[in-house]
């Protein structure tokens, strides 16, 4: 799950994006308050529960905290400046994906990307895609997208 934290003091924008899973003993662990439960709750009694530890534990005066679930998502590994998960909330492509995650590296091949879907491994251009982006690829949820490193 990915739980945002909102009107943090001190920290650039007021906001921290944590990434988390639910342990086998039903609870998350999260900075400063440590181990909160949250199995079995939905995910606003869950937000609830750590926005009250924040404030009871006087860690935070105020904080607002949004719990989200993730069902859909794509991944960008290889050479890329911010590899990671990402939401897939709306239609997304291969050139914003590679955005998204910051860009490319300066050791990444333009021309040798590769989407893993299921068991197939999709070959992608991007600096043909620059030129043509009637070709850029939409991604599916679980895509793997894979930049990677030149020779040269």
């Amino acid at each position: 799950m990915v739980i945002y934290l909102r009107g943090i003091p001190g920290v650039p924008g007021g906001e921290q994006q944590l990434e988390d899973i639910i342990d086998e003993n039903g609870g998350i662990n999260m900075p400063y308050v440590g181990a909160i439960e949250a199995g079995g709750k939905t995910s606003t009694g869950l937000e609830q529960a750590i926005q009250k530890a924040y404030i009871d534990q006087q860690i935070y005066k105020t904080v607002t905290v949004n719990v989200v679930v993730p069902s859909r998502s794509y991944y960008v590994r290889g050479e890329i400046k911010q590899p990671g998960r990402f939401l897939l909330m709306s239609r997304v492509t291969v050139v914003q994906a590679i955005a998204a995650a910051g860009g490319f590296t300066e050791f990444a091949n333009h021309s040798k990307v590769e989407i893993l879907r299921g068991n197939q491994r999709i070959r992608v251009d991007v600096d043909e895609i620059e030129k043509h982006p009637d070709r850029d690829r939409e991604l599916e949820s679980g895509d793997v997208i894979i930049v990677h490193r030149s020779f040269f």
